[in-house]
């Protein structure tokens, strides 16, 4: 029994791996999709769409053989929104191939040549796409018997997905190799092509796709009667962690039945044919409850159970005969299957009406012709017709024999391919070890580089803490200062306040002296002004206007040659501004002290005063014609305290550091600039919006 059913289950494998591979080729090339457009760093519309169908995809992977018009529905409904094209002709193909589920070839190859002619007018765009659509269409002609041209197709599928940059569409066109080699008997190259595939997974880290080829390869082993190594792979297969589609778990139950039916172990090959056959019953293909009950069918026969094995029989034959696409070979095996049970219930009549209907032997594989003659000289035999039954016999050691030296032949080639393999790998890894110590002095001058980074940060880390610590202990120098300047301009004021009592309390004794009296209080207004700004960083304009003005009408009382005043104020400047208090005051107090002590000029003394709106700020000029700024001149003199501007710059350098629009505060000799005059200018510069904040 083992010997003379080799490979009676060709029907099943072709449906099984023709749909798993196609299958495995939509999600993988939905998934590696994904993958490249989470990787861009800018999305841009095209690729989004791109996106979606791919997303689409792999939520209707699944439900594409069980619901294949409800899906095509929603692949035509998303066409409509879809303005690129990559996405339109993606969501086309699967379409095609919804119609294809749904029997309709002649739509199916339309909608897939459709796609065909995009990617052939696109080929460096479109090459991963042309190479599923070659893995669509090689399914397409397969199942309508075209075996040589569907062959074609995979390579065509194979040299489009060469061309692409993503190969990861390679593993399933090598199962699909794979598959047509085990069907066509070359089971060498079949084991090959398993293992290229796996090879392929094992480089792009693939995870779903192993279940598959390590269920083929058990397939593989089990057809040359390998049950050892068939079970290791099944095994592997059922230890895979990956998640599994539905009919990927009916195909691997239906194959594992196989093998079991091989080593006539039939009671563990019905219980996972049961099992098969309920998976199947999820799906909305009659095609593989006819397979699965034609497996259950022959296990119930050659359990003695023939009831039960008429039911299932009967209904796998009742789908072929009315199926006007059924392959020609099923449908011969099916006759042998009722011949057989026939022959178990001694209906003799029923054996020789199934085993003598007319079939065609160039359609027909040898295992099958096998077992049909096998049948005949069983029946020949139960009639008593010993002369034919001794020529069926003649026939079937004749199969027999050719049969297990095919087998022995693939044996020998396949343990040649293995050994060639482990020739390769053993190479491979002589190879990975010198790539091995290549990554490992290239790691150590990367680790080299990361060091010397880490180095240079640290180091730049350091240097930005030693620059803010010196500017911090600067900061805390000019606050220091600026403390000190308070302190000193406080110890200035006391004797002007204690003056300002007195006067206050001698001024009633003035009041019968006109003259007197006015000169007084616009001396205790001067002071008065004075002592209430030199408790403040910041005065509105207007205040210090009306200061200075105070103390120029106070000196010319006392002294009519001071040299006269000229206010320039514009319009439009703000007089509620603030500015650092005494900053027109002192440049004045300067000016009228220092500027007018020289006789070597005959021109009249002036002293200018200008404000003016400057852009976003607020410009003030103290200008006098006298004999110049020099810093050492007054440098001794009685009269001078040294302190004044030295305040003043000061304190515009530390309410600076707090402020992004500075203030600036300029003193310079005319005469060096402007040889044709003479005498000094206070410059000084203040934004609307400063901060004056320590």
């Amino acid at each position: 029994m083992r010997s003379t059913n080799m490979r009676r289950k060709i029907t099943v494998v072709r449906c099984q791996f023709r749909t798993r591979a196609i299958g495995f080729a939509i999600a993988y090339l939905c998934v590696v999709a994904m993958m490249l457009g989470a990787c861009t760093p800018q999305r841009s519309r095209e690729a989004e769409q791109r996106d979606a169908v791919d997303s689409l995809l792999i939520r209707c992977v699944d439900s594409l053989y069980t619901y294949p018009e409800t899906m095509e529905q929603r692949f035509r409904e998303a066409q409509k929104g879809a303005t690129d094209s990559m996405a339109y002709y993606k969501l086309e193909l699967f379409a095609g191939y919804c119609q294809f589920l749904l029997g309709d070839f002649d739509r199916a190859i339309i909608a897939n040549q459709t796609v065909l002619h995009y990617c052939q007018c696109h080929p460096a765009e479109a090459a991963a796409l042309e190479g599923v659509c070659w893995n669509h269409r090689f399914a397409l002609l397969h199942d309508m018997n075209q075996k040589d041209s569907a062959i074609a197709c995979l390579h065509h599928a194979y040299n489009a997905i060469r061309r692409s940059s993503d190969h990861r569409e390679l593993e399933s066109v090598c199962i699909n190799l794979a598959d047509q080699y085990r069907l066509k008997g070359s089971f060498a190259e079949a084991s090959k092509y398993y293992h290229k595939a796996l090879w392929v997974v094992d480089s792009l880290d693939s995870k779903r796709v192993r279940f598959s080829v390590y269920v083929g390869l058990a397939q593989v082993y089990a057809d040359l009667q390998n049950y050892r190594l068939a079970h290791h792979y099944y095994d592997l297969a059922e230890r895979d962690p990956e998640p599994h589609l539905e009919y990927e778990e009916y195909h691997y139950l239906n194959s594992k039945g196989n093998c079991y039916y091989y080593e006539e172990r039939y009671r563990e090959a019905l219980t996972c044919f049961q099992k098969a056959y309920s998976v199947a019953h999820r799906f909305n293909q009659p095609l593989f409850d006819a397979l699965v009950e034609a497996n259950i069918g022959e296990i119930y026969t050659l359990l003695g159970r023939y009831d039960s094995a008429h039911h299932y029989l009967d209904r796998s034959y009742a789908f072929f005969i009315n199926d006007s696409t059924a392959n020609e070979e099923a449908v011969f095996y099916l006759n042998s299957l009722q011949a057989a049970l026939a022959l178990r219930q001694n209906k003799m009549d029923l054996v020789n009406r199934y085993l003598s209907r007319p079939y065609n032997p160039l359609h027909i594989g040898p295992n099958y012709i096998y077992l049909h003659n096998k049948r005949f000289m069983e029946y020949y035999a139960q009639i008593g017709d010993f002369k034919k039954a001794y020529h069926y016999r003649d026939i079937v050691e004749q199969y027999d024999d050719s049969m297990r030296n095919v087998r022995n032949l693939n044996n020998i080639a396949e343990i040649d391919n293995r050994y060639r393999q482990d020739t390769t790998l053993l190479k491979r890894d002589v190879l990975l070890a010198h790539s091995k110590m290549r990554l490992s002095h290239q790691r150590n001058i990367l680790l080299l580089v990361v060091a010397l980074l880490v180095i240079s940060v640290l180091l730049g880390v350091l240097a930005l803490v030693y620059v803010r610590r010196k500017n911090e202990r600067a900061y805390n120098r000019q606050v220091e200062l600026v403390r000190s300047l308070r302190m000193e301009n406080v110890r200035n004021r006391l004797s002007p306040h204690y003056l300002f009592n007195v006067l206050n309390t001698i001024m009633p004794a003035f009041k019968q002296y006109a003259d007197l009296s006015h000169l007084l209080k616009l001396f205790i207004q001067v002071l008065r002004g004075n002592l209430q700004v030199s408790t403040q960083i910041a005065v509105e304009l207007s205040d210090e206007i009306e200061l200075v003005k105070n103390y120029i009408a106070l000196r010319r009382e006392t002294n009519p040659d001071v040299a006269p005043t000229e206010w320039n104020i514009d319009k439009d400047v703000p007089l509620k501004t603030l500015i650092p208090s005494m900053c027109i005051q002192i440049p004045v107090e300067n000016a009228l002290k220092y500027a007018f002590n020289s006789d070597d000029s005959d021109e009249a003394p002036l002293l200018t005063i200008r404000i003016t709106h400057e852009g976003p700020g607020l410009r003030i000029i103290v200008r006098d014609n006298g004999c110049g700024y020099d810093p050492g001149r007054n440098v001794g003199s009685e009269r001078s305290t040294g302190h004044g501007l030295k305040m003043l710059f000061s304190i515009v350098e530390v309410l600076n550091t707090n402020n992004t629009e500075k203030m600036t505060f300029d003193i310079r000799n005319i005469a060096l600039t402007e040889p044709a005059e003479h005498g000094s200018q206070v410059s000084i510069f203040v934004p609307y919006h400063y901060q004056f904040k320590l």
